[in-house]
């Protein structure tokens, strides 16, 4: 069937960000594999030959206006692989799904180690760098939790991050759930605003209730560098005499902080079921598609232990 391929090029100087495409056409008869072996042939002549420049589709932008080569493998994860070139495409007057390769360009140089149709998803067992021999290989989280177009977000948090800590305080290692509690909250922060200062205090005044114990997020942000660095109430601000020293205390549900020797104490579980609360408001968020795009990048960087 004769039809118009194209070859297409995402240019990267820094091997970080995609600044823009490139789109070469050809016409040909034959088979697609036919098609697919004469775009892989003459990827360096059509580089070379390339007039045809474009930027990134808006739409797949992070909220910095720019376009990472991270953040082009999400889109492939949720196959959304040609969403980033329709202005490109377009300006060929490109049918639906049309025959096409992509090849990322780094500093002018051709570099690929992934091997991926356009209409099959990104997974882990594609990417070359997850196999290490003698490792068991950690499955893919996205088939698990992507089911259809509809991505599990609550119950993949849960099972990956609250589980432990709800196991740990039913087990009454309260200390210990605690700190992997606080350790979550800079993961959700670091997936919300990237690696910024005040991400944790910023995530939970913008999301929770926690004025509502009567507690700051910056006290609390001290007790969790405390107890994560040292295990003990003595931050720098608290030593410095900017905030209040914090600890946690086990009560029943709706039991005020207390104040007592100088050291406020926070009611931990009244404090579980405010976080679970303020998951779901800022979950409610990640509707919009760039953001969820945004989830899957950086998620796609945390450490996970649910094989």
């Amino acid at each position: 069937m004769k039809e118009t391929v194209y070859n297409i090029f995402i240019f990267s100087k820094d091997g970080v960000h995609i600044t823009h495409t490139g789109i070469v056409p050809h016409q040909l008869d034959n088979d697609d594999h036919y098609k697919l072996e004469f775009l892989l042939k003459n990827l360096e002549v059509d580089l070379a030959s390339c007039r045809s420049f474009h930027p990134i589709h808006p739409s797949v932008l992070d909220s910095d206006g720019k376009f990472s080569l991270a953040r082009y493998n999400s889109n492939m994860r949720v196959n959304n692989s040609l969403t980033p070139f329709e202005i490109a495409l377009a300006n060929h007057n490109a049918l639906q799904n049309p025959l096409v390769i992509v090849t990322p360009v780094i500093d002018g140089k051709i570099q690929y180690d992934i091997q991926l149709s356009v209409s099959e998803k990104l997974r882990h067992k594609h990417m070359p760098h997850q196999h290490i021999e003698g490792v068991k290989s950690l499955p893919d989280y996205l088939d698990q939790y992507m089911k259809g177009d509809e991505f599990h977000v609550k119950e993949l948090l849960n099972d990956d991050q609250m589980k432990p800590i709800k196991l740990l305080f039913n087990n009454k290692h309260y200390l210990a759930s605690f700190k992997l509690l606080m350790s979550f909250i800079d993961t959700i922060a670091y997936i919300e605003f990237g690696n910024v200062q005040r991400g944790f205090q910023n995530w939970l005044d913008t999301y929770s209730a926690l004025n509502s114990l009567e507690v700051t997020s910056d006290e609390l942000y001290g007790l969790r560098s405390s107890m994560l660095h040292m295990t003990n109430l003595n931050s720098h601000k608290v030593m410095q005499g900017k905030i209040r020293r914090l600890s946690i205390a086990i009560c029943k549900k709706g039991y005020p902080t207390q104040l007592h020797d100088n050291v406020a104490y926070l009611n931990f579980t009244d404090f579980l079921f405010i976080f679970d609360e303020a998951v779901d408001r800022w979950l409610d968020t990640y509707k919009d598609n760039k953001k969820q795009l945004t989830l899957i990048e950086r998620y796609d960087e945390i450490i996970r232990d649910v094989y």
